[in-house]
């Protein structure tokens, strides 16, 4: 199990003992929030008890010890400031995560006492990663010259391992993070890790290049099925980590079935097809088929899984998250891949 860097008590207790009231936390425009393109379509405010699914990104637990107290929660907004502020923790950040803010008599009041409200945040947790959960202030810097930055909080395994959990103290932005770390070799083989020599398990590259049939595991996050029909065909899939290709635009495909219970279980897998050389926007369209793809993911134990795609060729996105048919056995679940270069990740409810 992963040691989760502890988060620094003398920090805590100076930031509760000055305390932070804010005027201006920086949000999406009420039309952004409400429209078909805004991030993840999430801006929720939240004045009783409860547990709330915020866009499908995050769980929040809330429970008000006052009155007169509300919560303000979106699937990270604005992540144009999340991507810039350092990082230099020894996993990848897995945008996007959830911005809350607490409100005392229409105030925006950080920290948050016990006395007034006890928060949670939390996100899905793959097996395949060593997870933790980092937030950065609203606020940091202002006034001081102090820069932003994000700082590990104290993270737990809750729901049998299905949720990683961490407590919401301040203002800010919270988010997952994820490492792969092979699993002893003890516990017996595993599709996602193949096993190297001697008998020892390795973590496969989090990007490679297929130019043949087969099964392939990727950064042990995804496995991929190819089955090629006719030559010259190609793909190459990787992780869908932030330090690749992720853009603002990839994070702002909108996600309705967040409104069912669905939660993402990040990162995803992005798989782009080739043919001579060339991406293709579209593959298979005529007969005989150019080849067949299926995606599997690791299923979350007593969860309905279902693989969701959008269309991204790396020159345009086509949104929304569209749910795919998917099948769990065997401990995966997969789905077969649509016809066109598209990013794929799952989600349990």
């Amino acid at each position: 199990m992963k040691k989760y860097i502890p988060f620094i008590l003398v920090f805590v207790l100076v930031l509760a003992a000055i305390g932070i009231t804010l005027e201006n936390p920086v949000w999406a425009s009420p039309k952004s929030a409400a429209g078909d393109n805004a991030p993840l379509k999430t801006l929720i405010t939240i004045t009783s008890d409860g547990t709330y699914n915020v866009g499908g990104v995050c769980e929040l637990f809330v429970v008000f010890k006052t009155q007169g107290n509300q919560v303000k929660a979106d699937a990270e907004v604005p992540l144009g400031e999340s991507v810039a502020v350092p990082f230099t923790g020894d996993s990848h950040l897995l945008f996007p995560g959830c911005h809350v803010v607490f409100y005392k008599d229409a105030v925006v009041v950080s920290p948050v006492s016990n006395n007034d409200a006890i928060m949670k945040v939390c996100f899905g947790a793959s097996r395949e990663l060593q997870m933790g959960i980092y937030y950065y202030l609203d606020d940091a810097g202002v006034g001081t010259g102090t820069r932003r930055t994000w700082t590990a909080l104290p993270s737990t395994l809750e729901d049998n391992g299905r949720l990683i959990c961490a407590p919401v103290l301040y203002a800010g932005v919270y988010m997952p993070s994820g490492k792969v770390v092979p699993p002893p070799a003890s516990t017996g083989a595993s599709a996602f890790f193949p096993g190297g020599s001697g008998g020892t398990v390795r973590t496969p590259p989090s990007e490679i290049t297929i130019t043949q049939s087969g099964t392939y595991a990727v950064g042990g996050v995804c496995l991929l099925t190819t089955k090629y029909n006719v030559t010259g065909l190609a793909d190459t899939v990787q992780v869908e980590y932030p330090t690749k290709h992720y853009t603002a635009d990839t994070l702002t495909v909108p996600f309705k079935d967040y409104v069912n219970g669905d939660l993402f279980y990040f990162p995803g897998c992005h798989v782009i097809h080739y043919k001579n050389e060339l991406i293709q926007e579209q593959v298979n369209l005529a007969e005989p088929k150019d080849g067949e793809w299926q995606i599997c993911f690791a299923a979350v134990p007593d969860k309905t899984m279902t693989i969701y795609y959008y269309d991204d060729n790396l020159k345009k996105i086509n949104p929304p998250w569209t749910a795919l048919k998917t099948t769990t056995a065997n401990g995966m679940a997969c789905a077969d891949l649509v016809d066109f270069s598209a990013v794929y990740a799952p989600a349990g409810k």
